[in-house]
């Protein structure tokens, strides 16, 4: 137990936590039996509550049992209702019930007794009278059941509700007396809770004052010691006799001060020593920040200068460097102003802190001043100035300004740029000059950099301005296959509107915007890959499809670029075939076309033929098969004069006879010859006048209008009507061609009056047809200075609308004059004629059309034989081919003619399968007979000549649609000429 205090006594720590234990402990003990006879107190009033209440309960219940029990016997008495005997017995047992559960509880003698009489009440009720009653009520007998109610069974069941109320009032004054004794109780516990609190009170003042008498006091004696030695007063510590902490602190704290005032005087030597040494760190210290601030000076100056560099490398922009450069330099040299300015002839400059006025005065007098000295020292000079005004500010004293003109040398040594720097009040001394004179180098070197970037600026975008005029697609591929430049036409061709330049793609990354616009990415992909690392391939070039709005179809080809052995990238060309592909598409099926169009006539011809050589036949039946011969072979010479008519108008060699004509006349020509070739069509034209005057070649308008109303009769195979309307219009003659057939596809609009072009729809692939006949009639009326337009509704039908320019008013014809020039007058006469062809079968034609008009026929194959013979005969015209077989041809012959004195005057008639109209108007003439003609044209034009008797050697190379009077008019100004 010794040891164990001792222990305690040992910590402060241990004293205080026994000390609060311990209190604790009581707190905790007196809390748990207050709780505990409280707890007690409570549960033996609910116990005896509770089996009051029960009770009470239970007497309730066998009162209203009872009472219900009678209840339902009177019922059954008045009525002899079985459900109501029935409710007694029920009733009955839960009287049983409710008796057995009163018997269950803790009763008092007297209660015992009771429940023992209503049994037995009840028990002989049940048994004797009630099965008395039953029977009287059974018998009707009600004055001998009033005898035996009055016998003292009512008094009973009275008795009984009398108890029942009594026994309520008992027990509630039981509870009432309960309650107050459970109010005395705990009364009398509160009053000893409140002695405990004191108790509890009186023990932590106790604590309090134990902790602060065994705590308190020493370390407040510890406090004011320490107070004294800080004051530097000897202090006498009290000696404890303790062995806890305090007295540990209380012994350290007395052995301290004693070692504290034996090293005082120690302290104070040192203390003068130390002094002495502050004094010198303080002198270092003062040295140390006059280093350091000239170093801040140097870095600010590096970090300026670092910006000047800095800013002369982070820009390519002329006016931004020069802008940089001089700001840069007003600071670097603790300058006020400055400017700069290349002596190129823009005289590009920038300025600081200096108004525009004085940077415009300083440009107009650049030549005449200063700089003068400068290019011929190439030196910086100094100049000493006053002050102007402006710069004196508020200073009423004078005042000096200092500047600096600082030439700028290029690596050649010529002078590239001239920089003043203003001082005010200060010069630059001369280490000063030098560094500004080393920023001036960096400065040129800039300069020259910045032109270098320029000119090679220039260079590329010439460069690329010249590979924006190509009319190709242009790709440049690195090493690697990434895009570094494209033309502007390589955009247009991807569908982008982006300008050409310098890009940078990987190919890859090319490969979703193929996937959704070309029709091979993958094959493609490949190409380009190939191309790039150099794998030999097969093909050289690649076509691909771009589906953009209208469909384009690519070449694409690749050319390696090496410098040296190096290869430097890949050249990827594109070039837009769209129309040499559709062209070609058109030609194909062109070919296709013109093969079914020429061999269909050719089959008839030769199976009539075959049939008319081989087969008696009848006149009739031979007539019939004639005019199928006659009329196939009209057809093939159209279709062949549709393609040279093309092919001549293509090359500008396409002549016209431009006539006054009236258009009327020459449209209702073209509906008469139409109106021949169909009987489902029927054509409406009803003219307002008779007379519309135009100025025109008669056959190509004619063909112009037979070749639309042809259309109009093939695309509508239905039959129906073909309007025709034509009428003046502001100067011009509108004719509208409408048809109720097929109509045109809209996507096929842009394209119909191309050559070789058909509409593609199986609807009219059982239509003939070269795709010609639109693009031949366009050029015509583009000659004339006319246009045609097309109104279609695909299924309704179609109008085309030609504008023609009116005549003239002085070139308007009369109806007879029209009539003439339709109908020209017929001159019969005979003579010699030279006919010089290699054709045999022609030949023979000819001769006997001519022969049949009275003419001598002399027939030669041979050029050099029909010179001979033509200075022998002497004949009165000569009909020669130009192309013909071995030896001369006809041109020849036309030569040694003219050199033939007696042979030069004869006529020549020029009959050719090819049009040489302007060689042949060299040589005077005016028309072409051009091969197929009708045999009697040829009679007309020999007549015309030979009638003029007049032999001058003229050359008559008559056109094949030209009528008799024209030529004879012809001739007769050949003549004249």
């Amino acid at each position: 137990m010794v040891k164990a205090i001792n222990y305690v006594k040992q910590s402060i720590s241990r004293r205080f936590v026994v000390l609060m234990l311990s209190v604790l402990t009581l707190i905790i003990a007196g809390a748990l039996a207050a709780l505990w006879l409280n707890y007690t107190t409570l549960e033996q009033y609910r116990k005896i509550e509770n089996e009051l209440k029960r009770k009470q309960e239970l007497v309730s219940e066998i009162s209203y049992h009872t009472n219900q029990l009678f209840f339902r016997v009177r019922g059954y008495y008045s009525f002899k209702n079985k459900q109501e005997y029935a409710e007694i017995f029920q009733e009955k047992k839960e009287l049983e019930q409710s008796l057995a559960a009163f018997s269950k509880l803790k009763l008092s003698p007297e209660e015992i007794e009771l429940t023992k009489s209503i049994r037995h009440f009840f028990d002989e009720y049940f048994a004797v009278t009630l099965p008395k009653a039953v029977g009287m009520v059974e018998r009707d007998d009600y004055d001998s059941l009033r005898k035996l109610s009055s016998s003292g069974v009512n008094q009973t069941v009275n008795e009984l509700v009398a108890y029942a109320n009594e026994f309520k009032k008992n027990s509630e004054l039981e509870l009432k007396k309960e309650s107050e004794e459970l109010s005395n109780v705990i009364s009398g516990q509160g009053f000893l809770f409140l002695i405990y609190f004191l108790g509890i009170l009186l023990a932590a003042v106790w604590v309090t004052f134990r902790v602060a008498r065994d705590v308190g006091t020493p370390l407040t004696q510890l406090s004011s010691a320490t107070d004294k030695i800080a004051r530097g007063e000897h202090v006498m510590m009290p000696e404890m006799d303790r062995s806890d902490e305090i007295g540990h602190l209380s012994r350290s704290f007395h052995s301290m001060m004693v070692q504290i005032q034996t090293k005082e005087e120690e302290l104070l030597m040192q203390n003068e020593e130390l002094q002495a040494q502050q004094d010198e760190l303080q002198m270092q210290q003062e040295e140390l920040q006059e280093a350091l601030a000239k170093t801040e000076a140097s870095e600010r100056y590096l970090e300026k200068r670092n910006r000047l560099i800095m800013s002369l490398a982070n820009t390519l922009n002329k006016q931004e460097l020069l802008t940089s450069i001089i700001h840069n330099m007003v600071e670097v040299t603790a300058a006020d102003k400055g400017i700069i300015v290349l002596l190129n002839q823009s005289r590009d400059h920038a300025g600081f802190g200096i108004a525009p006025e004085g940077i415009r005065q300083f440009l107009d007098q650049l030549e005449s001043g200063m700089l003068i000295r400068i290019r011929e020292t190439l030196l910086p000079y100094q100049l000493k100035r006053k002050q102007t005004a402006g710069e004196r500010g508020y200073h009423v004293e004078e005042a000096y300004g200092h500047d600096l003109f600082l030439p700028v040398l290029s690596a050649k040594n010529e002078l590239i740029a001239c920089m003043v720097l203003t001082r005010l009040g200060k010069s630059a001394t001369e280490p000063e000059m030098k560094e500004i004179t080393g920023l001036a180098k960096q400065i040129s070197l800039s300069l020259e950099k910045l032109d270098m970037y320029e000119e090679t600026e220039k260079q590329r975008q010439l460069t690329q301005d010249i590979l924006d005029t190509i009319q190709e697609g242009v790709q440049l591929l690195n090493p690697s296959g990434v895009t570094i430049q494209v033309n502007r036409k390589m955009f247009e061709i991807l569908g982008q509107s982006q300008p050409g330049g310098q890009v940078h793609t990987p190919h890859e990354l090319l490969f979703p915007y193929l996937q959704k616009y070309v029709s091979e990415p993958e094959k493609m992909l490949a190409f380009i890959t190939d191309a790039v690392i150099g794998k030999a391939r097969s093909a050289k070039t690649f076509v691909y499809e771009v589906n953009l709005e209208q469909k384009r179809y690519i070449q694409m080809y690749d050319v390696p670029l090496y410098r040296g052995t190096d290869k430097l990238g890949t050249l990827l060309v594109h070039r837009d075939i769209t129309r040499e592909y559709e062209i070609d598409q058109m030609k194909s099926e062109f070919v296709s076309t013109v093969s079914h169009e020429l061999r269909t006539p050719l089959a008839s011809v030769l199976g009539f033929a075959e049939l008319l050589l081989h087969k008696q036949l009848s006149p009739e039946r031979q007539r019939k098969y004639m005019q199928t011969i006659h009329q196939e072979a009209t057809r093939l010479t159209n279709l062949i004069n549709d393609f040279l008519d093309l092919q001549r108008m293509e090359s500008g060699k396409q002549n016209y006879n431009m006539t006054p004509l009236n258009l009327i006349e020459i449209v209702k020509e073209a509906i008469e010859l139409q109106r021949v070739n169909t009987r489902l069509h029927r054509f409406v034209f009803e003219p307002k006048q008779p007379l519309i005057p135009i100025t025109g070649d008669a056959d190509k308008i004619r063909q112009v209008i037979t070749n639309l109303l042809s259309n109009a009769v093939k695309y509508s195979p239905a039959g129906g009507p073909v309007e025709i309307t034509c009428e003046e219009e502001n100067g011009f003659v509108k004719l509208d061609v409408s048809d109720q057939g097929l109509g045109i596809p809209e996507e096929s609009l842009p394209h119909l009056f191309t050559k070789f072009y058909r509409v593609d729809n199986s609807d009219r692939r059982e239509i003939g047809g070269t795709g010609l006949g639109l693009a031949i009639v366009k050029e015509i009326l583009g000659f004339h200075q006319g246009t045609i337009d097309v109104s279609t509704e695909f299924g309704r039908g179609s109008t085309f609308t030609v504008q023609l320019p009116l005549a003239p008013d002085e070139q308007r014809l009369g109806q007879e004059e029209a009539a003439v020039a339709v109908h020209p007058q017929k001159i019969s006469t005979g003579g010699q004629i030279v006919l010089v062809e290699d054709d045999v079968n022609l030949a023979e034609l000819l001769r006997t059309e001519l022969e049949s008009s009275d003419f001598t026929v002399f027939h030669f194959a041979n050029g050099r034989e029909a010179v001979q013979q033509i200075a022998k005969l002497q004949p009165d015209a000569v009909v020669l081919d130009l192309m013909l077989g071995a030896g001369m041809d006809g041109w020849q012959v036309i030569s040694e003619m003219k050199e033939n004195q007696e042979a030069s005057r004869i006529p020549i008639l020029i009959s050719s399968a090819f049009e040489e109209k302007n060689k042949a108007w060299e040589l005077g003439a005016k028309g072409y007979l051009v091969k197929p003609y009708h045999p009697k044209m040829l009679t007309e034009v020999l007549n015309v000549t030979i009638a003029k008797r007049e032999r001058a050697g003229q050359i008559y190379v008559p056109d094949p649609d030209t009528k008799s009077d024209a030529l004879s008019e012809e001739k007769e100004d050949d003549q004249e000429k």
